[in-house]
């Protein structure tokens, strides 16, 4: 007899910021009583939540108005009266303030070229900042792929980049690029067409913006610390 409790969790997610909290891919053995009560407890300093004994409703969607490491909590009941077995499983989420996320974009940037987008937000969600979160891990790599480093030789952190306008722009086409490959499903449909654009527009910004940032590793952006990212070769995957 065995118990499989499966937890599907945001590695990160942002205050405020609505997230699914999922248990719905949890089973048991085959020699094992039925799942009889799945219950969710999204931090320690919260209480247990009753998910029901339907498999497709054992989630809940939640906030988390403070950061720092979460531990949720799953709790798994086989069985029903004297025979109930009750087991835990736990998994770690971790809690960013908006400062602490710094993103180089976000959903009201995005409203601006495509007023409908936000209707494409996935179950669970309110914001599409892991997306924007995915366009920053994105652009810190190709600063690394075209070796534009600080000066001690250590890669560039989202903490030592200047938001300009070029930055931005090119955050909001990354995360438009990814949101609308992410809803293609055939091929070369209207959301394929439009990923394939946003992509041209962010290569396009990619070669003619302008990169600043606190390259001497000082804390302090000087005028000086910019990069002109036509005289720097441009690796675009």
């Amino acid at each position: 007899m065995a118990v499989f409790g499966n937890l599907e969790l945001e590695g990160i997610v942002q205050t405020n910021d609505r997230t699914r909290l999922s248990a719905i891919k949890s089973f048991v053995s085959k020699d094992s009583a039925a799942i009889s009560k799945v219950r969710i407890k999204p931090s320690a300093s919260d209480s247990f939540i009753d998910c029901g004994n339907k498999q497709n409703e054992w989630f809940i969607d939640w906030e988390y108005t403070s950061n720092g490491i979460k531990t949720v909590t799953l709790e798994v009941t086989i069985g029903t009266g004297m025979s109930e077995v009750v087991t835990e499983f736990t998994k770690t989420i971790e809690v960013l303030s908006s400062v602490q996320d710094k993103l180089f974009s976000a959903d009201s940037d995005l409203i601006k070229f495509e007023p409908d987008i936000l209707k494409w937000l996935p179950a669970g969600k309110n914001t599409f900042n892991n997306i924007h979160r995915n366009a920053q891990a994105l652009i810190l790599d190709w600063l690394d792929n075209i070796r534009l480093y600080k000066e001690d030789g250590s890669k560039l952190t989202k903490e030592d980049l200047s938001l300009t306008d070029d930055l931005k722009q090119l955050s909001i086409y990354m995360t438009l690029e990814l949101i609308f490959t992410g809803i293609s499903n055939k091929v070369d449909d209207m959301f394929l067409q439009k990923a394939r654009l946003y992509s041209n527009k962010a290569t396009s910004v990619q070669g003619r913006g302008r990169i600043q940032a606190d390259f001497n590793g000082n804390g302090t952006l000087e005028s000086t610390e910019k990069a002109d990212m036509r005289s720097i070769p441009m690796v675009r995957r």
